[in-house]
C-alpha cells in the first residue's frame, strides 16, 4: 500500500482537472496491481488475519486511499463534470471496478494497466456523467417488465415459471 498512496497522494495533488487525475490514479492503481499480482492476492485474502498495529496501519492506509478517490469524485460533481452520486457510492464503483481485476488479469496477456484504465475510466465517466434525460425512461420500463412478468423473478434463487406464447 505504501507505494500505492504515495502516489496516489502525488497525482491527487497534480494541478490538473479531477478526470486527469482520477485517470492517472486508474492507472497507477492497476500498475501495481498488474506488477505485484501475487501481493494484492495476499492482500485482498488475508488482511482481514492481521490485527494490532499491523491491521490498523493498514486500515489507515487503505482509508487514506478511498479518501483521495473520493475527493476526486467530489471534485468533479462540484465542477459539474459528473452529475451529483453519492460520493462514497462513486467510490465504491471505481474501486469494485479497479480491485477486482487482479482476480482474473494476466499480467502476460493481450491488456495492459494502460489500456485497461483507458477502458475502465471511459466506462465509469460516462456512467458517472450520464444525466437523467440520458437514461429517459430505462426506470420505468425496468419497473413495467418487473410488473408485468412476475413469472420472470429476478432473485436467483427463484425459478422462472414458463410464460404462455400469444395472446
Amino acid at each position: 500500500m505504501r507505494p500505492l498512496l504515495s502516489r496516489a497522494r502525488q497525482i491527487a495533488e497534480l494541478d490538473e482537472d479531477p478526470l486527469l487525475r482520477l485517470r492517472l490514479l486508474s492507472e497507477s492503481l492497476l500498475t501495481i496491481i498488474f506488477r505485484r499480482l501475487d501481493h494484492i492476492w495476499v492482500y485482498e485474502h488475508d488482511y482481514r488475519s492481521l490485527s494490532g498495529d499491523e491491521l490498523e496501519t493498514l486500515l489507515s492506509q487503505r482509508s487514506d486511499f478511498e479518501h483521495l478517490v473520493s475527493g476526486l469524485l467530489a471534485e468533479a460533481v462540484d465542477q459539474s463534470i459528473f452529475r451529483a452520486l453519492p460520493p462514497r457510492l462513486a467510490t465504491r464503483q471505481f474501486l469494485n471496478l479497479h480491485n477486482h481485476t487482479y482476480q482474473w488479469v494476466r499480467p502476460e496477456g493481450q491488456w495492459d494497466a494502460a489500456f485497461l484504465s483507458r477502458e475502465y475510466c471511459a466506462t465509469l465517466f460516462r456512467g458517472f456523467g450520464a444525466s437523467d434525460n440520458a437514461l429517459p425512461d430505462l426506470e420505468e420500463r425496468a419497473a413495467a417488465f418487473k410488473r408485468d412478468r412476475p413469472d420472470l423473478p429476478l432473485d436467483p434463487e427463484a425459478e422462472w415459471q414458463p410464460a404462455a406464447v400469444g395472446g
